[in-house]
């Protein structure tokens, strides 16, 4: 199958407005004069783990993204010098995201 990244952009597209409604949620609480910090911590930390999550799945599928398509295209039309470039510049965000 071959590698589509309208469809790949849709499903960033869809995982970044689940976070932001995520997000969202969690601001309107806070916003909530009647929301008291103490009421339920665990319920608060569940949803900002949640997040936590979800940007890091993001983040993961934005990595394979452009490994997949973008970064394989460049390695095939490019020398390979690029080539070695292309795999540092990916290790490099790699090493970021890792920490």
């Amino acid at each position: 199958m071959a590698y589509c990244c309208d469809v790949e952009r849709k499903k960033l597209q869809n995982r970044i407005n689940r976070i932001a409604g995520q997000v969202n949620s969690l601001k309107s609480k806070f916003n909530d004069e009647s929301f008291q910090l103490d009421s339920d911590p665990y319920e608060t930390i569940r949803q900002l783990t949640a997040i936590k999550g979800a940007v890091n799945g993001m983040i993961t599928s934005y990595i394979e993204h452009y490994a997949k398509g973008h970064m394989i295209e460049k390695l095939r039309n490019g020398n390979s010098i690029e080539a070695e470039a292309q795999v540092d510049n990916l290790l490099e965000i790699i090493k970021v995201y890792g920490k």
